[in-house]
């Protein structure tokens, strides 16, 4: 897989399997760590109403700022 850096305006989000993702609080916004082997999934529904599947690698962190989320991943 290759994996890139994802920055997307958001209208709403959704972490597949809640299950395999932890949740923080930092400096910047939430931090959500993916933590199933090899990669986590979530669903981000962009500004325009396009939904579209992510995978995220293991011991990769999701941050969502106000309305962007910023994360290294893949597109399904």
């Amino acid at each position: 897989m290759v994996y890139s850096y994802q920055v997307v305006k958001f209208q709403t989000i959704s972490f597949v399997q809640g299950t395999h993702w932890s949740q923080s609080i930092g400096e910047k916004g939430i931090l959500y760590k993916s933590i199933k082997d090899p990669f986590s999934k979530i669903i981000v529904q962009s500004s325009n109403g396009t939904k579209k599947l992510y995978y995220v690698p293991k011991d990769r962190t999701v941050v969502v700022i106000n309305n962007t989320v910023h994360f290294l991943g893949e597109l399904a």
